[in-house]
């Protein structure tokens, strides 16, 4: 074989390994939130935003930190406050569920919160499961069609 053959052969093969290399250390794990208290590390937290609960603070805009703050249930009802350091996204305040990227700490106050610099929020759909059931009853309950 060639010695640029060769050569040619191990530049591809080092750039393909530091390729992988960069990938695998930019993924982020999905975990719930007791997850995300046992990482030290940047991690994902999916869950459902809590906008009109009875036992935790409606989200806002705090000033004094200029950041957005709400609290996330996740599919465990674990719950988490976190503060959000970005533009809110459009859909936030209509939005059921998000995944908030960052870390947890403690804030000045000494609370656990989860640190996040980035959302994805799950928009509300405009096809309503819920509502297509209920008129599927209406049909089947003897209901005009």
């Amino acid at each position: 074989m060639n010695k640029a053959y060769i050569i040619a052969l191990m530049v591809i093969g080092i750039a393909a390994g530091f390729t992988m290399w960069a990938f695998s250390s930019s993924m982020t794990p999905y975990v719930d939130i007791a997850g995300a208290l046992t990482h030290e590390s940047a991690v994902q937290v999916r869950g459902k935003i809590l906008h009109d609960s009875p036992d935790a603070p409606k989200p806002y805009y705090d000033s004094k930190i200029k950041a957005l703050r709400f609290w996330l249930e996740d599919e465990k009802k674990k719950r988490i406050e976190v503060i959000y350091r970005g533009a809110k996204p459009d859909a936030f305040d209509t939005a059921p569920e998000t995944a908030a990227h960052g870390i947890v700490r403690k804030d000045a106050n000494g609370a656990i919160i989860f640190d996040s610099d980035s959302l994805v929020v799950k928009c509300p759909s405009k096809y309503d499961d819920t509502k297509s059931q209920q008129k599927d009853k209406t049909y089947s309950a003897g209901g005009k069609a």
